[in-house]
């Protein structure tokens, strides 16, 4: 805003020494040129107060998220794998599919996060896995699908012919204990 009030008092500074000079140098087209200036110091006082006032709403939108973003997102000082797990069975059965193996991956530390990653394999069509591997990016809890390989040949666990297989890396995430090193792995 401070940019905004020294530009504008700029633009008035100019204003006014341009309407001294023409007044001292050139009298005769003073008097349409200051009319002129008037205009334009009254429609760059106009832009001012716009700015200022969108300025505002914007600091207003800003609070509101800042206060959005204080009661919800915070990752989970542990990861609740069992809850976890329930909802992740829960979604490959809403949506027909089989999960054929789950196994634990070695964890990677970041500064501040912690991420646990275990491989799945599961079976079923096409259409299912899209829409599994769609709620769990809106299901609410910490998790990503980090790897994803869907097998285009008829699955060997597949109740149909047309039974894909897919191999994909779930990570989960939570806060770095603070005892913990912060390193990759």
């Amino acid at each position: 805003m401070l940019v905004i009030d020294a530009a504008g008092a700029a633009i008035m500074a100019v204003c006014v020494l341009v309407s001294v000079w023409l007044t001292a140098i050139h009298p005769d087209c003073a008097q349409s040129e200051i009319a002129g200036l008037t205009r334009l110091i009254q429609a760059a006082q106009k832009d001012l107060i716009d700015l200022r006032a969108a300025g505002d709403r914007q600091r207003a939108v800003l609070a509101d998220r800042s206060a959005e973003l204080a009661e919800s997102g915070h990752l989970p000082e542990q990861t609740p794998l069992e809850e976890y797990f329930r909802t992740l069975s829960d979604l490959a059965a809403r949506h027909q599919l089989r999960v054929v193996r789950q196994n634990p991956l070695s964890s990677r530390r970041y500064p501040g996060l912690l991420e646990q990653r275990f491989a799945y394999e599961m079976t079923g069509s096409t259409p299912d896995l899209v829409h599994f591997f769609k709620a769990i990016e809106t299901i609410d809890f910490w998790a990503d699908i980090s790897y994803l390989k869907v097998e285009s040949g008829q699955s060997p666990y597949g109740r149909t012919p047309s039974d894909r297989v897919a191999t994909l890396t779930l990570s989960l995430f939570s806060v770095l204990p603070s005892n913990g090193p912060a390193s990759g792995g």
